[in-house]
């Protein structure tokens, strides 16, 4: 709307003019009271009351869905929630979803919204208050306890590995339902802050650029979570076949891409530059190793159907480590001077 020029009035005070158009859409008066408030960038926002009232009312999201696919009313359920609405209703009266369908929802509902509670269930809908509020857990604690989640899942695959043993991997691929749970969490408290630039700095960060760099490493984190998910799913059907030998390498190589992914986190936090140019070259040995491993795989004395599941094990490995260089980057980003 223009650059306008700061006057003094009197000995202290200082102001600036209001937009003609943003004063009329507003329906300002003179002696209206504005808030004026002061962001982290040094930049001001200023709100109407109204437009404050507005904020504070508890944000609805109606979902209407005319496919009885459960999997589609999840994925519209999951995007409200990132988007940051308070209150989430799922009407079913355009659609004939059976009971199988509707515990589905019920069930991957409760497990990826965390603070989400059902206040209201009825035939036709079903409706999901989010009681957590983001000051209540710190985004640098979120951050940590992701990444510790997703390691201590691959410390636990290279203990099955070791020890043959399939409750060990049936259970970790439980445990990535839980990582999801957080990151989503995650991405509706970042989509809030882009929005309320004022928060920033209640969570620690500096700038709203930020909070893109803050997302993509928690979807890093998120889908080195679901590679481990994935080699435990693929080992979990290989494992009798493997020999002690390939099953050491294996564990192996997943112990160093485990390492080098929870550095490249600790970057983040510490602002270590050296450290994440550091764990960048380690990454790159780590697929490197990988790369000779796939080779072995391949040449191993296996049906094709394991020689398969270990292809898949031993690229979920690579990406680990792929990932871990991203957030190394990210990094980068986060702390250049």
């Amino acid at each position: 709307m223009g650059i306008r020029k700061v006057q003094k009035v009197g000995k202290s005070t200082f102001t600036v003019s209001l937009p003609r158009e943003w004063v009329k859409a507003s329906n300002l008066q003179p002696g209206t009271e504005v808030d004026v408030q002061s962001l982290p960038d040094g930049g001001l926002r200023v709100l109407t009351l109204a437009s404050m009232k507005s904020d504070s009312k508890i944000k609805e999201a109606l979902i209407c869905p005319s496919d009885p696919d459960p999997g589609y009313v999840i994925r519209r359920a999951v995007a409200a929630y990132v988007a940051n609405f308070d209150l989430i209703r799922i009407d079913f009266s355009k659609i004939s979803m059976d009971l199988a369908g509707k515990e589905k929802i019920r069930k991957m509902l409760k497990n990826k919204l965390a603070g989400g509670e059902i206040i209201e269930e009825s035939v036709n809908q079903i409706s999901i208050q989010i009681l957590l509020r983001p000051y209540e857990f710190p985004l640098n604690r979120l951050l940590l306890r992701v990444a510790t989640m997703a390691h201590d899942m691959m410390i636990d695959v290279k203990s099955a590995m070791a020890e043959k043993n399939g409750n060990i991997l049936r259970e970790v691929i439980e445990r990535d339902e839980d990582v999801d749970k957080l990151y989503f969490m995650a991405s509706r408290w970042l989509t809030s802050m882009i929005s309320d630039q004022s928060t920033l700095s209640d969570y620690g960060l500096n700038e709203a650029r930020d909070c893109l760099e803050f997302r993509l490493a928690f979807r890093h984190i998120e889908r080195v979570a679901d590679h481990v998910q994935r080699i435990a799913t693929n080992y979990l059907g290989a494992m009798d076949a493997v020999n002690k030998d390939l099953a050491d390498s294996l564990a192996a190589t997943l112990d160093a891409a485990g390492k080098v992914f929870l550095r490249s986190v600790n970057c983040l936090q510490s602002g270590s530059l050296q450290e994440a140019n550091k764990a960048i070259h380690d990454s790159r040995k780590v697929i490197a190793v990988g790369e000779e491993l796939m080779k072995r795989v391949v040449d191993e004395n296996m049906c094709a159907k394991n020689i398969g599941e270990l292809i898949i094990v031993v690229d979920s490995l690579k990406r680990i480590a792929e990932y871990g260089m991203g957030i190394s980057e990210i990094a980068f980003n986060l702390h250049a001077e």
